[in-house]
């Protein structure tokens, strides 16, 4: 089970859910890093969160920038949720989910949600769900049926404290586009064609950006301050960097045509 840390996670970590799902969530696995980019910057209390993105048409790896491992597995869209499938054995999951709205990140803390789900379920609400319960009510079989499990989030999402996306603005009006991407238009070739390399990394004095689409360039530096911006050729391009400090930099490289973008880490010496 991966949690991503906060002081109730923590708390509710001592004991384990009661509630698993026989299933994972019944949608295709979504590629994150195609909607968010390689990497996510979230606010979190007084922290800056660096979450870095891989995704393939199987799963997503979601890690710290410390490299440790926050989520692996499958994550579905449904309905304006991303349901992130957490396999506990082969048979037997749990599931949490998360929304966006605005700039606003909701259902980052997975631990909390487990227990959310064991509280809705012995409530009796959600009959749909449930397969079956033991006499004590320690251990819940629960089945994947898209409505409810909407129905049941949403409950959940309600009550939980958000957290803030600090990407620019530009970034996370791409995001809400994005999500609205259907499972059809998952292998369609304008999301699959956008190709965007940036190198040497680390840089000194200038970026190569490659693009096969026209589109525009932000570089902020990592305290999310905006440094330069500009457009780019379909083609080859150069960015200069010489009168850049050395540090830690993010490129968001955005299609003019679909405004699809694509975010990295790059270093400047």
């Amino acid at each position: 089970m991966v949690v991503i840390s906060c002081k109730k996670a923590e708390e509710a970590s001592l004991e384990s859910p009661k509630s698993t799902f026989n299933s994972p969530f019944p949608k295709n696995n979504k590629q994150l890093d195609r909607i968010f980019g390689e990497t996510l910057l979230v606010k979190k209390y007084n922290d800056t969160l660096v979450l870095n993105i891989k995704s393939n048409k199987y799963t997503n790896l979601i890690t710290t920038k410390e490299g440790d491992t926050l989520f692996y597995g499958k994550v579905c869209i449904y309905r304006d949720y991303y349901y992130f499938n957490h396999k506990v054995n082969d048979t037997s999951y749990y599931i949490s989910a998360f929304k966006i709205k605005g700039n606003l990140i909701y259902g980052l803390d997975f631990g909390p949600q487990f227990f959310a789900v064991d509280e809705n379920i012995l409530k009796g609400v959600y009959k749909k769900e449930l397969v079956s319960i033991n006499s004590d009510t320690t251990v819940i079989s629960l089945k994947t049926n898209k409505v409810e499990l909407k129905k049941l989030f949403t409950i959940i999402m309600n009550n939980t404290v958000p957290d803030t996306l600090i990407q620019p603005k530009s970034t996370i009006n791409t995001i809400s586009k994005n999500e609205l991407v259907t499972e059809k238009d998952e292998d369609d070739s304008e999301n699959l064609e956008y190709s965007v390399k940036a190198y040497p990394n680390p840089a000194v004095d200038y970026i190569n950006v490659e693009t096969n689409k026209k589109s525009s360039f932000q570089l902020f530096i990592s305290s999310n301050k905006l440094i330069l911006e500009g457009q780019l050729t379909d083609g080859k391009n150069k960015i200069d960097i010489s009168n850049q400090q050395s540090g830690l930099y993010f490129l968001i490289v955005k299609n003019i045509e679909n405004n699809q973008s694509k975010t990295m880490k790059i270093i400047i010496k």
